[in-house]
């Protein structure tokens, strides 16, 4: 068995190759094309067995993360049945938020890969210590979270190639450092893996600004909030769903950050976490 919680990749194996034909402009032609990795991963703790689909490399953060996030939040704590009743496990807010927005109490841990078959890895995760709470982030002004966004967007990535990734990154708003990146194909996934980090490393996600490349859906909201996330900045859009939420919740919530058009919009700022 493999420890993955400092996994590497194989660069040239990212990326899968192959023939395409494009039609533009009235005219096919065959082209070389290349699609980004996907591949099985099944995520073991305990009792608890989930299978993903996701970009196949630094798979460790991803695993603790969606243990933490998706699977103890829905499980009773102790032993007991695998699933709640449908009836609690089903409930939304009225326009559906998913009702379990409530921060999981983040361990420590470590995800170790077992025997793996082809195209499927097999991980098994073992939490430890618990987190301790930060204070919420620093307040920012809007110059400073565009500046942000433009070096977090500038930053490479498998984009480029493919058009097919999302990213995520953990703001220290008191030193303006993006302290760690993350891509994946799935934007959920996204969200596992920053978790997985700053559970492995001890930190508490609730004392840094979240950003991301992606829409801002009640399903990534709600996300968000089990990992601790108070502060969520989107190049993106923010929904209805989402807003509802930041608004019950006193949640700082901004999208359409632009660099490039100088210029956000601040959703709810329950935190006054972002200065006029």
């Amino acid at each position: 068995m493999a420890d993955l919680t400092d996994a590497s990749r194989d660069g040239a194996t990212t990326l899968v190759p192959c023939a395409a034909a494009r039609f533009a402009k009235g005219v096919w032609k065959d082209i070389p094309e290349v699609t980004a990795r996907e591949e099985r991963v099944r995520v073991v703790h305990g009792s608890t067995c989930r299978n993903l689909w996701a970009w196949p490399f630094d798979l460790g953060d991803l695993a603790l993360g969606h243990v933490l996030l998706e699977c103890l939040p829905r499980h009773n704590r102790t032993d007991g049945p695998e699933r709640l009743p449908m009836a609690e496990d089903a409930q939304c807010h009225p326009c559906g938020v998913l009702a379990d927005t409530t921060r999981v109490p983040l361990r420590t841990g470590t995800a170790v890969q077992e025997d793996p078959e082809p195209g499927l890895h097999v991980l098994a995760v073992r939490l430890g210590a618990p987190i301790p709470t930060a204070a919420p982030p620093s307040p920012l002004d809007a110059e400073a979270i565009l500046r942000t966004m433009k070096r977090f967007i500038a930053e490479g990535g498998h984009w480029d190639a493919t058009g097919s990734f999302h990213k995520a990154g953990l703001l220290d708003a008191a030193s303006g450092d993006i302290l760690h990146v993350v891509e994946d194909i799935g934007r959920h996934n996204c969200l596992d893996r920053l978790t997985g980090h700053c559970a492995r490393n001890g930190m508490d996600p609730g004392g840094f600004a979240l950003l991301v490349t992606a829409r801002l859906t009640g399903s990534l909201y709600a996300k968000a909030r089990r990992a601790g996330f108070g502060f969520m900045v989107s190049r993106s859009a923010v929904t209805g769903a989402a807003l509802l939420a930041a608004q019950e919740e006193g949640v700082t919530l901004a999208g359409f950050c632009r660099p490039g058009e100088e210029r956000l919009t601040v959703f709810h700022d329950g935190r006054g976490l972002i200065r006029r």
